[in-house]
């Protein structure tokens, strides 16, 4: 390995030497930082504490030394699940399509007040880095039109990671201006925008990043300097490529969790990285759950998630919480922590759904604030008669979910490159205690139709 990989991956192992010292800002009652960083079809396998194949020190340093977050849920694909994390509403409330074609009038309900306006209302800055994926059709859906101070990104839901192309055009915006620094590898044009953030925000004021990585989204692109820190992959090439694209994401995380340290913030920060939803089929791993992006099994629906930073009572870190969390509860969480209401009713909206769980983060609680959760419900023309929800120890899948590639029938080292064996599916549904049986394979529909 050269000096120059080795540095990449020894920078998070340094960082984590850095005191986190006490700040002369974090008095009591200060409103906290806050932080999410979602990775984008990210497998719940594909991170170094579930596999030794990936390299990922500081994904692995915050949920050792944090808290794991083992019960966390989102939706089935990109777009839903970010609805729901910016507007606190389960998905079909807010909406479960992924936004394609790029230009129809479709996006995050505009009646809706997003996180970041509801965090603007207590004084914080607020900025976006990454992908959007919550609609473009007008200037009405972008970030800074629903909260951010600042966003650098694009707003379709992939592109090329070199290039920013997408389709027939460049997309790739900084606020309401195209950005010309396409043609980098957005990740190190992410980095960059980190350094400029804290090199510009006064630590005395509250803060929220809302870092949301392309990676490990097709297609499937790293810088070579990445891709010598693996060997040549003995499954293909693009589980290779795939294994790079975590540790760009592990890196730039690092880099934020560095600047925090550095500018005295990390006592009073909170900051959580989860999955967008699982592994994508034939390219991410979700071993030894059921399923893939795309379907309501655990694979595609239970994400890798974590939180750290010194908001967390020590009592906490190094814990495993396993209460129910939906992605939708951060949004009156990160209200509640920052002293704003979280409800948010009128006129053309759903009532906010999600619930604040930081009883459950700060050990205040030790169960589930849930007692059920929608992961989705009859929401599209191809797809009419699919749904899934939680309800205690059970979970009821309802309607083919058309898995392909199923992780159970790999170890994560040797997840295949082509289309694999589907998994067996849902007829017409399914029931799962999936507290004795998370990988799904005990199906009790049939013989338990009355719980159903």
């Amino acid at each position: 390995m050269g000096r120059l990989n080795a540095l990449l991956l020894l920078l998070p192992l340094l960082l984590l030497l850095l005191p986190a010292t006490e700040a002369a800002e974090n008095v009591a009652g200060s409103k906290p930082n806050i932080v999410f960083v979602l990775v984008d079809d990210w497998g719940y396998a594909d991170v170094g504490f579930r596999n030794p194949a990936i390299k990922s020190p500081m994904f692995d340093e915050l949920a050792h030394t944090g808290l794991l977050l083992d019960r966390h849920y989102v939706f089935k694909y990109c777009s839903p699940s970010r609805a729901s994390l910016m507007s606190g509403r389960w998905p079909h409330h807010a909406h479960q399509w992924n936004i394609v074609p790029q230009t129809v009038p479709l996006g995050l309900n505009l009646n809706f007040t997003a996180m970041p306006a509801k965090l603007k209302q207590a004084g914080y800055s607020t900025h976006m880095i990454g992908k959007w994926h919550l609609g473009l059709k007008s200037e009405d859906y972008i970030p800074v039109s629903r909260g951010f101070d600042t966003m650098t990104g694009f707003l379709t839901g992939g592109e090329d990671h070199f290039k920013q192309t997408v389709e027939c055009g460049t997309d790739f915006w900084t606020d309401r201006a195209p950005d010309h620094r396409n043609g980098t590898y957005d990740a190190y044009t992410y980095r960059d925008v980190v350094d400029q953030l804290f090199e510009a925000h006064s630590a005395e004021d509250p803060f929220f990043l809302y870092l949301s990585l392309h990676n490990v989204h097709t297609p499937l692109e790293a810088p070579e300097e990445w891709l010598d820190v693996y060997p040549v992959n003995s499954t293909c090439k693009s589980r290779r490529t795939y294994q790079a694209m975590v540790s760009i994401a592990d890196n730039v995380t690092a880099l934020v969790v560095k600047h925090l340290k550095e500018k005295k913030m990390w006592d009073n920060t909170l900051i959580v990285v989860s999955a967008d939803n699982g592994g994508a089929p034939c390219s991410g791993s979700n071993y030894p759950l059921k399923g893939c992006k795309g379907t309501f099994f655990e694979g595609g629906v239970r994400s890798s998630a974590f939180a750290n930073g010194g908001l967390i009572p020590q009592s906490m870190l190094g814990k495993s919480v396993e209460g129910y969390i939906h992605i939708a509860d951060w949004y009156p969480t990160f209200c509640g922590l920052a002293g704003v209401d979280p409800s948010d009713s009128g006129p053309g909206k759903f009532p906010v759904d999600g619930v604040d769980v930081w009883p459950l983060l700060s050990g205040a609680a030790n169960a589930s604030t849930h007692d059920e959760i929608l992961l989705g419900f009859n929401f599209t023309e191809s797809d009419p008669e699919q749904g899934a929800i939680i309800v205690g120890d059970y979970k009821l899948v309802v309607g083919s979910q058309k898995a392909s590639c199923d992780s159970l029938m790999y170890s994560p080292l040797d997840y295949p490159c082509t289309q694999g064996p589907a998994a067996p599916d849902c007829d017409p549904n399914c029931l799962y205690n999936i507290r004795e049986d998370p990988q799904e394979k005990n199906d009790l529909y049939h013989s338990q139709k009355a719980k159903a």
